[in-house]
């Protein structure tokens, strides 16, 4: 008759390897889910690059009268409607000021330098006068700041806030934007 303590010990070696085989599916799982998110990011990032290059190739097809007077703004859709597409912004250089960014990118570069503290796609949004609880609009704002990021004005943060790069903010620019209520501040 076998000892209660080896039967034991045996039951215990089992739930031990059943532990370690539901550990290792688990890790395998969390690769998976990780690779998954990664493609749907790049996805949906090559999707919005898509549009944006579409758009810009249909409007560089039909000339677009500039208003006299040179209000180029107005005609191209810059302002916080999200009409039209901003001309992407240059990968930052020393010597830069955010006056090279157009539109909407020229916006969010400006409340995330004027901002306390690293800003989210939420909090970007509220602050150029868009919609935060629409995900389409935080959507598009954030990807103005994935494009920012890109070409060094900014830095995203762990947890996807932003932050000015360095650079850009680092000798002393001034955001033309300054009047804009900080992303944290609630909107009336």
């Amino acid at each position: 008759m076998p000892s209660v303590l080896g039967l034991m010990e045996r039951r215990e070696a089992r739930a031990r390897q059943d532990l370690e085989s539901w550990l290792e599916v688990l890790e395998q799982a969390q690769a998976e889910v990780s690779a998954a998110q990664e493609r749907v990011e790049r996805a949906r990032v090559g999707r919005e690059e898509l549009v944006q290059v579409l758009a810009e190739e249909s409007a560089a097809d039909v000339p677009a009268a500039t208003p006299v007077g040179g209000d180029a703004d107005a005609s191209t859709g810059s302002g916080g409607s999200g009409a039209g597409y901003d001309e992407r912004p240059p990968v930052w250089q020393s010597g830069m000021s955010e006056e090279v960014l157009s539109g909407l990118y020229r916006e969010v570069f400006a409340a995330v330098a004027v901002a306390a503290a690293p800003v989210s796609g939420v909090e970007l949004a509220r602050a150029v006068g868009w919609e935060p609880d629409s995900k389409n609009e935080v959507e598009r704002i954030r990807h103005r700041a994935y494009g920012l990021e890109a070409r060094g004005w900014l830095v995203r943060e762990k947890g996807g806030r932003f932050t000015p790069a360095p650079g850009p903010v680092g000798r002393g620019v001034s955001p033309a934007s300054a009047e804009r209520p900080r992303p944290d501040a609630g909107t009336a």
